[in-house]
């Protein structure tokens, strides 16, 4: 892991998979989630497709920088990415974003659209009117705060049952190693209900999504219990030439059946890019 302080002083977490000779594809992570739960046998799946991949804390989790003040909506987060693209010299990349880091992926094209080659949009939404999961997740939110490595890694594990897919096993035991490294990196719960507070205050990006104008690739599970799978053919119909992707029986997770598809998935949008001269 290595950290990027950009101009205006903030640190960012980051870590990458791959040559750096290779285009790279940075990944935005969700609502409360280290850059750790972009699993490394994904990433590396991505980086043999022919990618540098990098990954990256956002702001008020991990080892990013922590915003005690709060106040900031969903656009600072997008705004962070650029910044790390300045940091890491990158001029264009191509973006991946999951569920609330796809949110942010849309404000990224909208901001910063000549940063953008390729979007790769997971289970996310151009609206909150496709939140399932709210009343679940701030119950989740509200339970008593773990006090050891041990209890926060058997909370997170709770936590993430509602990611579970239908069709597939939960890798609890990954989850629960995962949920003692996030513990190990640092947990904030403020930060996390600030990061909260950026989300559910955030507009709806229709126009947003209807102004996307680089290929784009829409995936999700029809059986999220936390965002519709509507969420996601809206996205497809609001984004000209988009793909879209909704796979039987998955929850609001990226199931390690599937890494090679979602992997090959992501990898044909951005070879899109490079076709019709995006890949700059």
């Amino acid at each position: 892991m290595a950290i990027a302080i950009t101009s205006s002083g903030a640190r960012i977490a980051w870590d990458a998979f791959g040559s750096e000779a290779l285009p790279p594809i940075i990944l935005i992570q969700g609502f409360s989630a280290q850059m750790i739960g972009w699993r490394p046998g994904f990433c590396r799946r991505l980086a043999d497709q022919g990618f540098h991949v990098i990954r990256f804390d956002n702001r008020d989790v991990g080892q990013s920088q922590h915003y005690p003040q709060g106040g900031y909506t969903l656009a600072d987060f997008a705004d962070d990415t650029a910044a790390l693209l300045d940091v890491l010299g990158l001029d264009a990349v191509h973006i991946v974003g999951q569920s609330m880091g796809g949110m942010i992926a849309q404000l990224l094209w909208q901001r910063h659209p000549t940063r953008v080659r390729s979007l790769g949009l997971i289970y996310t939404a151009a609206s909150e009117r496709h939140y399932l999961g709210r009343e679940a997740a701030l119950a989740r939110m509200s339970r008593p705060i773990p006090q050891t490595r041990e209890e926060y890694a058997a909370y997170y594990v709770e936590g993430e049952s509602l990611c579970a897919s239908a069709a597939y096993s939960q890798d609890v035991a990954w989850l629960s190693q995962l949920g003692g490294e996030i513990w190990d990196r640092g947990w904030d719960p403020a930060g996390v209900n600030r990061q909260a507070e950026a989300l559910l205050g955030a507009p709806d990006r229709i126009d947003v999504a209807r102004s996307i104008r680089v290929p784009t690739v829409v995936i999700a599970g029809d059986g999220d219990r936390l965002i519709d799978s509507a969420a996601s053919v809206e996205l497809h119909q609001l984004i000209a030439g988009s793909t879209l992707r909704i796979f039987p029986g998955v929850g609001h997770e990226l199931p390690q059946p599937l890494w090679g598809e979602i992997a090959d998935l992501l990898a044909a949008n951005a070879r899109a890019a490079a076709g019709l001269g995006l890949d700059r």
